[in-house]
Formats: C-alpha cells, structure tokens, sequence
C-alpha cells in the first residue's frame, strides 16, 4: 500500500476557506467527495489531508491551490467588503454560487491590477465624479458624453444584444472592469458593482436579459462616479448606511437620464400614443427602437411626469408575473472561446494574455484567471483579436 504522505496545510486555513465558500462540513465532504468525519479531524488539526484531498477541496471552494500553504486565513481579500452592498441581501446569506461570483470578481481584479504594476504602468482610474444633489438630467448628459455614444448611435443598433456589447465596451474604455456571472439566481442578483478604483469592476449576471443588463451597467456606473464623488454605500459586510437607499434611487434617476435622455426619448414617445395609456405593443416597439426595457420606458415617463405612479405600479405587478421576454434557449451553450471573453471582459483578457506574452504571467495563472485550459488559449487569442464578445 503507498505511503499517505500528509500535505503541510493548516486547520484555520481549511476552516476559513470553507466557510468562506458557504458550505457547511456535510455539504463541503459530499461535493469534495471525501469522508466528513476525515474533514473534521483536519480542521480540528488531528490530522492533515493529503495533496490530493487538498486539490480536491480547493476545486470544491473555487480557492487557488497555493492559498491552503499560507501561514494564516488571508484578511486582505474578502468580497464582502470590497462590492457594495444590494438591497434586500443580507451578509452570509447569500448563495454559495454569489459568494463565489463576488469572490472571482474581485480575484480578477486584484490579479489586473498585479499585472499593470508588473509592467510599471498605472492602471485606468475612473475620475470623473457625481453628487446625489445633482439634477439628474444634467448628470445623465455628463455620462453619454463619457462614453461617447450619441442618440443616433443608440438607434442604429439592429438588437439588445449589439447595444450592450456597444455599452458594455464604452464603459471599459475608460477604466471598468465589467465581468459576467452565470448560476446566481436573478432574485438575488441582477448587477453590483466594485465602485472604488482604480479598476472599478461592474458585475452583471448574464441570466438577466441584455435590456436589463444594459440599464444595470448604467445603475452600476452610477455607483462608480457617486464613489468617486465620496459617496458610497455600505459594503456587503458592515452595517447599513441611511444614505444606502437614497443613493439606489439617485443612481436609478441618474441611469435613467443618460440611457433615455428626456427631449430625444419624448420625441420618440410622441410618436408612439400608446405607449401613454400603457399599450404593451407601443411599449415593445418602443424598446426595440432605443433598446431599453418597457418597464424602464415607464418609469421615466413616471419621472417626467407624463404617466401616473398608480399605472406604472398597477403594470408592474402584473410584468412580475410573466418576463417580457422569454429566456433564451441554448443548446450546449456558446463556444469556450465566446463564453472566456463575455464573462471576463476584453480588456481583462487581453491583459492577461499580455502578461503571459512578457513573461509576466505564468501559464497556470493564464488558465486560473481566465478558468479555461491552455488548449484553448488560441482560440481565445483569435476571439479576442477578432469580434467584440458576446452579450452571453
């Protein structure tokens, strides 16, 4: 029989990497398919498990391998207190799924940033700043001229799917990281964000659709010009703030006034009577022209005045029942190229793939900040060099 040969781990470690991970000791042994009462003792310091149970767990917990050979639980890398908190989701309740999205986000970010100090270059910071006593008109201005896309250009997309490609690569020009998740329920995420820079990241669960993405991403941004206003909501782990709630709202008006900016939207909705009366065909024809939600659509007509609150409440409470548009339907889901580059984000991608090309990246960090194997690299070298990613 071959010697079992104890791999040098320390308990706190195996203690904090699973309950950081959300999992209690019975749910930890049956995913990692190891025996409890073993994890027991190795988290007790009775006994120690071997390299290969310890790869086992770190698949299990979405942790690094090299993570479990530290003298001590890092303290310096805890999601909960980086991602600003949501409405309605309290700390450590959330799902294993959103702690390890949360988690991976800010893994990625903190990996962007080692990369540019090892090129000595300064990442991209966001600068430009906004105040929650703003009109939001003003500020929603301020925002479309930031990212460089006119009103024409809105309406000349063909779909959703184009439009928040073209946001979504507006935003990372100057300076966010925006990052996909998949497997976190819509009802416990639709978007958050990182907000202080440099490299603010923007997290959108791409199980929403793209014209909810597209309002998320300019919610988000929102967030990110108030933080560098000074402005912040409490992070995930602390109490609380009472401007919490009034900077989700100002962030809402804000998000608003730049997607629909009033005088172009109104001369669209003049056109468009039913969309008044809440005719849900208007509502949809008016979507597909300027690529935001109906339900969106009438909260700003709500904003400006133009439809009543009883009407826009009494519809919504009927759209919670039924989605406006029906989930997508895959079969297999997108090529590992695609689905590498639309979660991650071109710039990040790409400046991994830099790093790799300096020597400044490992090949097992390529494939641990990306999560693809190195077989596949090429093809995300051609992904990245050839179409922008996929609204997946």
């Amino acid at each position: 029989m071959a010697r079992r040969i104890p791999a040098l781990v320390q308990a706190p470690l195996l203690v904090w990497a699973r309950k950081m991970s959300g999992l209690d000791l019975h749910e930890a042994a049956a995913k990692a398919d190891l025996d409890e009462n073993a994890l027991i003792h190795w988290e007790q310091g009775d006994d120690r498990p071997t390299l290969g149970e310890v790869r086992k767990l770190a698949e299990v917990y979405k942790r690094p391998l090299a993570v479990f050979f530290l003298d001590k639980p890092p303290k310096d890398f805890d999601a909960q207190r980086e991602f600003r908190r949501l409405p309605d989701v309290n700390v450590f309740d959330e799902s294993v799924e959103m702690r390890l999205a949360l988690r991976r986000a800010l893994y990625r970010r903190e990996a962007a940033r080692e990369i540019y100090d090892s090129f000595h270059e300064v990442p991209p910071s966001v600068t430009d700043t906004a105040n929650p006593d703003e009109d939001p008109e003003i500020v929603g201005g301020r925002i479309r001229a930031l990212l460089g896309i006119t009103w024409n250009d809105q309406l000349a997309w063909e779909s959703a799917s184009i439009a928040l490609n073209a946001w979504r690569n507006s935003v990372e020009k100057i300076g966010v990281l925006v990052f996909q998740t998949s497997r976190v329920s819509l009802k416990e995420m639709r978007a958050t964000s990182m907000p202080r820079g440099p490299l603010p990241v923007i997290l959108l669960n791409n199980a929403d659709s793209p014209y909810g993405r597209i309002f998320s991403i300019f919610h988000e941004f929102a967030h990110i010009l108030l933080a560098s206003g000074g402005h912040l909501t409490s992070p995930m782990d602390g109490e609380r703030l009472p401007i919490d709630r009034l900077l989700e709202r100002v962030s809402n008006a804000f998000a608003a006034a730049a997607l629909m900016p009033r005088n172009e939207f109104l001369s669209i909705t003049s056109k468009l009577p039913g969309v008044m009366s809440g005719d849900e065909p208007s509502l949809l024809r008016f979507a597909d022209i300027i690529k935001v939600s109906p339900e969106a659509i009438l909260r700003r007509l709500v904003s400006l005045r133009k439809v009543s609150s009883k009407m826009y409440d009494e519809k919504r409470r009927k759209w919670q029942k039924r989605p406006w548009f029906p989930a997508r339907k895959t079969k297999g889901g997108p090529p590992v190229e695609v689905r590498i580059v639309a979660n991650a984000g071109k710039p990040f991608v790409s400046l991994v793939l830099e790093g790799y090309r300096r020597s400044k990246v490992s090949s097992t960090d390529v494939s641990d900040y990306l999560g693809v194997q190195l077989k596949y690299l090429d093809r995300v070298k051609r992904q990245v060099a050839g179409n922008p990613p996929s609204a997946v």
